[in-house]
């Protein structure tokens, strides 16, 4: 069996084997919806000149860069189970093996300090290269480009390479003026939000390079490691949940009127533009039985989303379709898993096959966060988040693919 092992580096220079022994806990949380985050406790003590250790370590001063790698690694000759020091793994560069969970700065210190000895922490908070967007507020107009161009133009200027999908509507000056009020991760987050994009960043395995993404959930490609529970030999979940919700629009609507016209454009969108990662989704499930319960005005289910007054009706299609992707998810999942039987780390904004939990339940689900959490004494938690926008197998499913030199199991 593989054995757990981390890298915690400040400035990119991993820190030493004196340090992963103060180590109480460190939690790194990955999200879809937000900023990465790290949160660092360590152990501090009274030293006999009168100061205390680590409280004058230049290493945690704010803003100064910290990043964490961590996984699992094979063979003899690690410097401990976890806190491994960066020489066992290559030192400076390259794949050790490891996955880069983090990478951003510290934006505070919390020092806590007791009157018994041993009941005294340092607590260091920091935030992924988001943090760098954040830092100011503006009012900033934005002439004749798509939100892609925007997105580009503005993490460009923190030297950090965006990969954008292109994005239909040009805002053309004389149509529509769009109006930065407010930081760059606000704004630019918006924009992802209007066009059904996520916006993050994550650090390349083999190059370490920090990107930023602009772009849609992507449900096509190589699932992760299978998630099970209940499955005998391979569970891997300590817990497993799920929820279905049947409340979530099947129509959406914008309506605005059109600044040169003085008529009244609209988009509709009554499917979802994503890839469906199960069988039924919620129309499947739910249409037939609303239509002899409900007599809709206009559309079964429908929501009414106001949008800018434009004389370019995509725009307002491009946003109806965004509401509507994100409408459908209507199954979330939440669950702790075993990290030892699991063998790996799991990330979020990939997919991953869950099986055990029955055929309404199993089957692929999008990661929107994992949180990881290694303690002092050795043991790596990981708790994750996730959704899928239809129910049941759908029979595309490859629940121990080769990749894991698994035969096809029962779901």
């Amino acid at each position: 069996m593989a054995q757990k092992a981390y890298i915690l580096a400040f400035n990119d220079e991993a820190v030493d084997e004196a340090f992963y022994g103060n180590v109480v806990t460190l939690t790194v949380d990955e999200q879809s919806a937000s900023a990465g985050s790290l949160q660092l406790r360590l152990a501090t003590r009274l030293l006999s000149d009168g100061s205390w250790s680590y409280l004058e370590d230049g290493r945690l001063a704010p803003f100064t860069k910290v990043s964490c790698r961590l996984g699992f690694v094979g063979g003899e000759g690690l410097a401990g189970v976890l806190g491994a020091v960066a020489e066992a793994f290559g030192g400076d560069g390259g794949n050790d093996g490891l996955e880069p969970v983090f990478d951003g700065y510290i934006t505070a210190v919390d020092v806590s300090l007791g009157s018994a000895p041993g009941n005294a922490h340092i607590a260091v908070s920091a935030m992924d290269t988001s943090v760098l967007l954040s830092l100011e507020e503006k009012v900033v107009t934005w002439l004749n480009l798509s939100d892609s161009d925007i997105a580009q133009q503005i993490v460009a200027g923190y030297g950090v390479q965006l990969e954008a999908d292109a994005t239909a509507t040009v805002h053309q000056e004389n149509d529509t003026t769009v109006v930065q009020r407010g930081s760059d991760l606000q704004f630019v987050r918006m924009l992802a939000q209007r066009n059904g994009f996520e916006f993050y960043f994550e650090t390349d395995r083999d190059t370490r390079a920090v990107t930023g993404f602009f772009r849609l959930p992507q449900l096509d490609d190589t699932p992760q490691p299978d998630l099970a529970i209940q499955f005998g030999e391979q569970s891997n979940l300590r817990s497993f949940s799920g929820r279905l919700n049947a409340q979530r629009p099947l129509t959406v609507k914008t309506a605005q009127i059109d600044v040169r016209t003085n008529s009244v454009n609209i988009g509709q969108a009554a499917e979802t533009q994503l890839a469906q990662i199960g069988d039924k989704n919620l129309p499947t499930l739910i249409g037939a039985r609303l239509e002899t319960l409900v007599r809709p005005l206009e559309a079964q289910a429908q929501m009414l989303v106001l949008g800018s007054p434009t004389s370019n009706p995509t725009e307002l299609q491009t946003i109806a379709e965004a509401v509507r992707d994100e409408a459908a998810w209507f199954i979330s999942a939440s669950g702790e898993i075993n990290s030892d039987a699991y063998q790996a780390v799991l990330r979020p904004r990939r997919t991953v096959l869950v099986k055990g939990a029955g055929t309404p339940y199993s089957g692929t689900y999008y990661v929107t966060r994992v949180t990881h959490q290694l303690q002092g004494d050795g043991s790596y938690i990981q708790r994750f988040e996730a959704r899928r926008n239809a129910r049941d197998l759908d029979g595309s499913e490859e629940f121990g693919a080769d990749r894991l030199g698994l035969p096809l199991p029962r779901t």
